[in-house]
């Protein structure tokens, strides 16, 4: 089943009373089924059912009155950006095949669809496709060593070298030996913080436009983040201020 086929479909009672339509799907974890459906009534008032409320699909919706307090699951990926792992932009997530394999999401750039298994796909504020499975584990099994290192961070070289040269904190040596690693975890700093701006910026959509020096447009108001962006940003030192421009309590 398309998921997108669910989306606008009408809801009935039993008996046949209109109950409102899908506006739209929640997913379980893995994205292999649905969890819940966002509906909206004749009023347009949202509710909620879980999809075990649901009796039958076919031309509408066949379910109980039964409700939610509020969905289960995970929103839908549909209409996010697509990238690859390397930051090449592939398309927008335009539907997701579920059935009793394991699910496929297409991708749609230009009007072309391509399928990719839901193994090989990230979802998050933007959709990452990786190569094959294996890719990916390795790709989140990193992400994952990253966090636990940052929790159990040991003291940097700069810090060792002071507590190691204490007992002569003003001699030369000891401020040779500060300045050369302090220069090196600069460089690594601002390494580290173009990868990072790489992987968190790409995607999102900027709040207010950005020009460079000379007045010309890097990014305008409602524009998605491609690499391009990002290369033009990172050019003219404006990854921080296009940063900026990307949070919701801009305004």
């Amino acid at each position: 089943m398309e998921l997108s086929t669910l989306i606008g479909k009408q809801i009935l009672a039993p008996n046949g009373e209109i109950l409102g339509y899908v506006k739209n799907a929640y997913l379980t974890q893995g994205n292999k089924k649905v969890s819940s459906l966002e509906c909206i009534d004749g009023e347009e008032n949202e509710f909620y059912i879980s999809a075990r409320a649901v009796l039958s699909v076919g031309d509408a919706v066949m379910a109980t009155r039964s409700r939610l307090a509020a969905p289960t699951g995970t929103a839908c990926p549909i209409g996010s950006a697509a990238y690859s792992y390397e930051g090449e932009y592939l398309g927008t997530a335009g539907d997701i095949l579920l059935g009793d394999s394991a699910p496929v999401y297409i991708i749609v750039k230009d009007g072309v669809r391509r399928s990719y298994a839901a193994d090989c796909v990230s979802c998050g504020e933007t959709m990452i496709v990786y190569p094959n499975k294996k890719t990916k584990l390795s790709a989140t099994r990193s992400k994952g060593t990253a966090r636990s290192a940052k929790k159990t961070e040991k003291p940097s070289p700069a810090k060792k070298a002071i507590a190691e040269h204490s007992t002569q904190p003003n001699s030369i040596e000891t401020k040779s030996v500060i300045s050369e690693i302090l220069s090196e975890e600069r460089n690594f700093t601002a390494e580290k913080s173009e990868t990072d701006y790489r992987c968190n910026l790409l995607g999102r959509t900027v709040k207010k436009s950005l020009y460079d020096c000379f007045g010309f447009p890097i990014a305008v108001a409602g524009e998605r983040i491609t690499p391009a962006v990002l290369a033009a940003a990172r050019k003219n030192n404006l990854l921080l201020r296009l940063t900026v421009n990307t949070l919701t309590n801009l305004y």
